[in-house]
C-alpha cells in the first residue's frame, strides 16, 4: 500500500513540455534539424538538486539521411507531446530509481549531430537544414537557470545516453562555465552513459577483421562527423592535439577528449557495446551475437572490442581516480544502462549502478568492471555472479 501512496506522490506531476521561446530559438539559434525551435521536458522537485539528461538516438550522416531525420521527433519539435513518460529517465518513481527525488529535466534530441553542432543557419551540405545541437545546450541552460530555481541548486547531475552521453563527455567543462557566467555555482557531476564514441583504436572493420587486418577507421569517422557537423570541440583537448600535430577533428573521438577533462565524470559503459559492433564495425547481428564460440572469428571480433573498451576505461581512470566507472559485461548498448538508471535488480558482484554513483559522489574512488565470460559478453542473468574490480 504504501509503495503505491509513494509511487502515486512522486508521479502526480506529469513531466511537461517547454519549448523555447521563439525569440530565444531564434536569438540563440536553438533550432532543430527542421528550424523548429528546440526545448525541454521538466517536473520540478527538490530545487536543491537537478539532473539534465541529454537524450540519444545516433546521427545523420548526409543530407538524404538528415532531410529523413527532420521528418521525425528526432529532426522536428512539431510533433512533440505535451507530456513525457514519467516513467522513462530521468522521471521514473521507483524507489530505486537514481533521480527519483531530483528536479527533473529531459532534453529530446532533434539535431542529429551529437549535441555538437554549431550552426546559425541552415547549410546546404546537410540538406538545408541546421545543426545546431551545441547552441539548443547553451539555450536550455540559460532558460532554466531564468526560469527555474536551478540558479540556487547545490548540485546538478549532467547527463545523457548515447548520443547524449557523447554530447555531455564534451562539454563536460563547458557546463561549469556556462553556468558561472550565468552567476549560477552548484556542484556538478557528468555521467555519460553509453557516450564512449570511441575505445581507443576502434572502429575495427568487421569485413576487414575477418581477413586478419585490425586497422581502426576512427580518425576517419570523426573527420567525416565533424566536417558534416561543424563541430564544437572540447578547448582543452583541441589544444592538445597542436600541440602534438594532429587535426583537431580528432578530438570529435572522445578517447581523445577523456585525458583533457577537468570535470568530475562517471562513465557507465557496456564492455561490448552491440551498436558499436553492428552499425560501426558493421557486423551482423546473425553473425555477432552472445554465445559465439571464443575461438571463431566472430568471438575473436567482440573479444576485441572488450580488450580495447576495457584498456580505454582503465587508462581514463589511471589517469585521473576522480573518474568513476560501472562496466557491466552486457552485449547491449544502452537499453539496459537504462533499466540500471531506473532501478532494477542488475548489479555487479550485489553493487547496484544507484549504489555505485552514490559512492562516487560521495567522493570515494569508485570503479566497478564485471569480470567477462571467457572474454565475451555474458549471457544474460550470468553476470550478477561477475566479480569486480574495486579500486
Amino acid at each position: 500500500m504504501w509503495r503505491f501512496l509513494l509511487l502515486g506522490l512522486a508521479a502526480g506531476e506529469l513531466p511537461r513540455k517547454v519549448l523555447l521561446p521563439s525569440e530565444v530559438a531564434a536569438n540563440a539559434s536553438a533550432k532543430c534539424l527542421d528550424s523548429s525551435p528546440a526545448g525541454f521536458y521538466i517536473r520540478e522537485q527538490d530545487p536543491s538538486k537537478w539532473v539534465i539528461f541529454l537524450d540519444g538516438g545516433g546521427l545523420c550522416i548526409d543530407a538524404l539521411d538528415c532531410r529523413r531525420r527532420a521528418a521525425t521527433t528526432h529532426g522536428s519539435s512539431k510533433n512533440w507531446p505535451e507530456t513525457w513518460d514519467p516513467e522513462a529517465v530521468p522521471f521514473s518513481t521507483g524507489l530505486s530509481s537514481t533521480f527519483r527525488d531530483f528536479s527533473q529535466v529531459f532534453v529530446p534530441y532533434c539535431s542529429g549531430d551529437l549535441w555538437l553542432g554549431m550552426d546559425h543557419k541552415p547549410r546546404l551540405i546537410v540538406g538545408d537544414l541546421q545543426m545546431s545541437g551545441h547552441r539548443i545546450l547553451g539555450a536550455v541552460v540559460e532558460h532554466l537557470v531564468n526560469t527555474t530555481a536551478l540558479r540556487r541548486s547545490s548540485l546538478l547531475i549532467f547527463a545523457g545516453q548515447s548520443a547524449g552521453g557523447i554530447g555531455v563527455l564534451h562539454h563536460a567543462d563547458w557546463i561549469s562555465s556556462k553556468l558561472s557566467s550565468l552567476s549560477a555555482s552548484p556542484r556538478i557531476a557528468v555521467l555519460s552513459a553509453a557516450g564512449l564514441f570511441f575505445p581507443a583504436d576502434w572502429p575495427v572493420l568487421w569485413e576487414e577483421f575477418r581477413l586478419g587486418m585490425e586497422w581502426p577507421v576512427d580518425n576517419f569517422m570523426a573527420k567525416w562527423c565533424h566536417l558534416i557537423e561543424g563541430s564544437f570541440l572540447h578547448e582543452g583537448c583541441v589544444a592538445a592535439a597542436r600541440a602534438a600535430g594532429r587535426a583537431p577533428s580528432t578530438c570529435q573521438d572522445v578517447s581523445r577528449i577523456l585525458p583533457e577533462l577537468k570535470a568530475d565524470v562517471f562513465l557507465m559503459q557496456n564492455q561490448f557495446d552491440q551498436y558499436q559492433v553492428l552499425h560501426l564495425g558493421l557486423c551482423p547481428a546473425s553473425t555477432c551475437s552472445v554465445g559465439v564460440p571464443a575461438t571463431s572469428a566472430p568471438g575473436r571480433y567482440l573479444a576485441l572490442l572488450g580488450r580495447l573498451t576495457n584498456a580505454t576505461l582503465s587508462a581514463a581512470f589511471q589517469n585521473n581516480s576522480r573518474f568513476g566507472i560501472y562496466a557491466p559485461s552486457r552485449f547491449d548498448h544502452t537499453d539496459d544502462l537504462m533499466q540500471d538508471l531506473a532501478g532494477t535488480d542488475h548489479s555487479i558482484s550485489g553493487v547496484s549502478f544507484k549504489d555505485a554513483f552514490g559512492h562516487w559522489l560521495s567522493g570515494a574512488p569508485t570503479r566497478f568492471v564485471a569480470a567477462s565470460c571467457a572474454g565475451l559478453p555474458c549471457p544474460s542473468g550470468q553476470e550478477a555472479d561477475a566479480r569486480a574490480l574495486i579500486v
